[in-house]
């Protein structure tokens, strides 16, 4: 750049200056003031010799300062100016455009080149545009800095005006970046004036080294990617920015802000977390919620058929338990579970805004959700409670409420066996709606937090057709980026899913350890067999040989809860909805070990009730657990499986005959199953006197209370002619005043709050 200021200075030395015209100097003489300069001298005095006259002096400066910008004129004119469009506009900085002198070149194959910008003596220069992408960071700072300092005057402010075009370019090319997933990725070069720019993970892909240990979720272990999971320097990973952070979440990491170092040669090095940063919590995920604008409803059109609320949900009633005469029959046989669906799909619907169907509520799905502080036992697999007292909610004075409830031995964590789990998953296009698959992979992102270094996981995944995604590994990174990659399409193939998995689980059967599948799905079937008959029988062979399956349902609308619960049923297995990440949490990570570990197959209860002071007797749900008497001891009868620490209630509505004494015997349990543990079947009873009854319902235990409003809240909402002269209203007041003898326990706040919903909803559906 100096060089070329003296040559320009060398040329203006060189150039002769002719003399100037006649008429330019009177010209001159005219408008110049006699008085410039200091005191005019006498016209007539003569000049010193040797000197030349003040106005030769101004007249040659002024000449030269014309000839100095006529020289420079000349100078600009060997400079091409920029090219230009066919509109006439000018060209920005890396716009694609042909040379001047391939104007006329009308070859279609001929690739047009990317403009650069004029360099001093060189004029355009015309760079291919492979080549323009690797002048990035300060080298091509520097050399718009460099070209800025140099050139004659008008080049400077043409240098400029396109500098400032291209960083506003680049400005709003990164600006619309950052709100686009399809949007390349911007190269990340520093900034101007020398600070680093900040790649923030949600804004572009992240390049990895070579080796790039990944921090284990659990504080203090270090876990390191499988070899098929490293990149090469410089290579990007062009994966959603969403589920990267939703990852480096999980990892412990947080959303970072990452910083990257370049070599001599721009390629990057190495990955570094800004230590000064803090993670986010990730946001609360919203609820699932009604159809949004634009979302059609599941059954096409424009609305929900028959007014309802939600198309496509698919229940079946298993009607209600009648009273029974004690002479006529004096047992009560039905199979026991564990099951909590039905109770939260309710809960789903109230939250929303609407009543449930009546054929959605399984009373004794709504008794087991709640934990009613029974204990567990001291010794042996079950610690069994009978307790009762008079019915708020019944005719007469003689009717009362026996309550029976179970509580299976506890065992901890680190006492559980390994698990080989298989996850079936549902990514047919239904699992779209509602952001149902995302609250898949967090849920299950949460039960591999839980799980120790002997367990297993593989993964099938099922559209249109199923496919083996993971084989069992241990390695809980690759299980996440094989979550992480799930997105939903296509039909519902979930026969063909069912059976790759227990392919997969059979094919990695480990003796001693915890079989089991987990699926995950909505439950709706549209390709291959879709009734649930043409499956079950498949799940209970598979179930007799040791492959149990639990059934974890998502979504409202196009949900299909007949088929999960009897898939649970059948697949020795439990049934549990999740409509939020923390009944996920509830599900998989707080009962988790009660979800994997049985501690009791093929349960059955039977009680049997006095003649001599039971008049009649109603049980309160279980309408699809019943037994034949006769088969209680029948051994090969499928009945239900219980998990360690998990509680069982099962509630009575009787009526009493005149005279009963204190010491009369009301009724006896029976509790039969085969224990895991002995490895064989066991049979334990309980009897409940009349004296071990509270003399009111307002002096009985909390616990019983607490069954008594679960049931008469479920038997309202299914519309049960034994609760017809029931109130929704009594309920929640009963409720509200219980809430204080359960500190801390948010399930009882929330049956309170649930019971005052259904109260509106009630009352407004009778006012229309």
């Amino acid at each position: 750049m100096k060089h070329d200021a003296r040559e320009i200075r060398r040329r203006l030395r060189a150039e002769v200056a002719p003399p100037p015209p006649p008429e330019l100097l009177e010209r001159l003489k005219a408008d110049v003031p006699g008085d410039l300069g200091g005191e005019r001298p006498a016209a007539e005095e003569p000049a010193p010799a040797g000197r030349r006259p003040w106005r030769l002096r101004l007249a040659a400066s002024l000449f030269l300062v014309v000839a100095g910008g006529l020289v420079a004129y000349r100078v600009l004119e060997r400079v091409p100016a920029p090219a230009a469009r066919e509109d006439g506009k000018a060209v920005a900085p890396g716009e694609a455009l042909t040379t001047p002198d391939s104007a006329q070149d009308t070859d279609p194959t001929r690739k047009p080149e990317r403009v650069e910008g004029p360099r001093l003596g060189q004029g355009l220069q015309w760079a291919p545009e492979s080549e323009q992408k690797q002048k990035l960071g300060k080298d091509q700072e520097s050399e718009r800095g460099q070209q800025r300092e140099a050139g004659p005057p008008g080049e400077s402010a043409l240098r400029s005006e396109a500098a400032a075009r291209e960083n506003e370019a680049a400005r709003t090319t990164q600006k619309a970046y950052s709100y686009s997933r399809a949007a390349p990725a911007p190269p990340t070069t520093p900034a101007e004036g020398g600070e680093d720019q900040r790649v923030e993970l949600r804004d572009a892909p992240v390049p990895r080294a070579k080796k790039v240990p990944i921090p284990d979720p659990t504080p203090g272990a270090a876990l390191e990617s499988s070899p098929e999971h490293w990149e090469a320097p410089g290579q990007v990973q062009p994966a959603p920015a969403e589920r990267r952070r939703e990852r480096l979440h999980r990892l412990g990491e947080g959303r970072a802000a990452l910083q990257r170092r370049r070599d001599p040669e721009g390629a990057p090095e190495a990955v570094r977390v800004d230590p000064s940063y803090r993670p986010l919590p990730l946001p609360k995920p919203l609820p699932p919620g009604p159809p949004l604008p634009g979302q059609p409803p599941s059954t096409g059109g424009t609305a929900e058929p028959n007014d309802q609320p939600y198309g496509d949900m698919f229940f079946r009633s298993y009607g209600v338990n009648p009273f029974i005469d004690v002479e006529d029959d004096p047992l009560s046989t039905f199979g026991l579970e564990v099951d909590t669906g039905s109770y939260t799909v309710a809960r789903s619907y109230l939250e929303r805004g609407h009543l449930p169907p009546p054929e959605a509520v399984r009373v004794e799905e709504f008794l087991n959700f709640f934990d009613y502080g029974d204990p567990p036992p001291a010794e042996g697999d079950f610690a069994i409670r009978a307790e009762g007292a008079p019915t708020p909610f019944g005719e007469g004075e003689r009717y009362y409420l026996l309550r029976f409830g179970l509580r299976g031995r506890q065992v901890a964590a680190a006492d559980r066996r390994p698990a080989v789990l298989t996850f079936v998953v549902d990514v047919s296009g239904s699992m779209d709606r509602e952001d149902r698959l995302e609250l898949v992979k967090r849920a299950l992102g949460l039960l591999l937090d839980q799980l120790g270094p002997e367990d297993r996981i593989g993964l099938v995944v099922y559209g249109t057709r199923g496919q083996v995604l993971l084989e069992p590994t241990g390695d809980r990174w690759a299980v996440r980026r094989a979550i992480e990659r799930l997105t939903p399409g296509g039909s519902t193939n979930a026969e063909e899913g069912l059976v790759l998995g227990y392919r997969l689980a059979r094919d990695h059967y480990r003796r001693g350890a915890v079989n089991r599948l987990i699926l995950c799905s909505d439950g709706v079937a549209n390709v291959g067999r879709t009734g649930a008959g043409s499956i079950l029988d498949r799940v209970a062979t598979e179930a007799s040989a040791g492959i149990e399956l639990t059934a974890v349902g998502f979504g409202m609308g196009n949900y299909n809860d007949v088929l999960l619960e009897q898939l649970a049923d059948r697949g020795d297995g439990r049934y549990a909805y999740v409509d939020t990440l923390a009944e996920a949490r509830r599900v998989f990570v707080e009962d988790l070990t009660g979800t994997l570990e049985t501690i009791a197959a093929d349960a059955k209860a039977q009680v049997e009730f006095d003649p001599q002071a039971v008049s009649r007797y109603r049980l309160l749900g279980y309408e699809n657990r019943d037994v034949a008497d006769e088969r209680f001891r029948d051994d090969t009868v499928d009945a239900g499986e219980i998990g360690a620490g998990h509680q069982v209630t099962a509630l009575y509505e009787v009526k009493l005959n005149d005279g009963v004494r204190r010491n009369d015997r009301l009724a006896t349990l029976r509790l039969r199953y085969r224990s895991t543990a002995a490895g064989e079947v066991l049979e334990t009873a309980r009897e409940l006197r009349f004296g071990d009854l509270a003399p009111t319902w307002e002096r009985a235990t909390p616990a019983l209370r607490l069954a008594s409003l679960v049931a008469e809240l479920a038997e309202l909402l299914r519309g049960s002619y034994w609760a017809r002269e029931g109130s929704l209203d009594d309920v929640f007041h009963r409720a509200q005043r219980l809430v204080p003898e359960f500190p801390g326990n948010a399930d009882v706040a929330e049956l309170a709050s649930l019971a005052g919903k259904a109260a509106r909803l009630r009352a407004a559906a009778g006012s229309e």
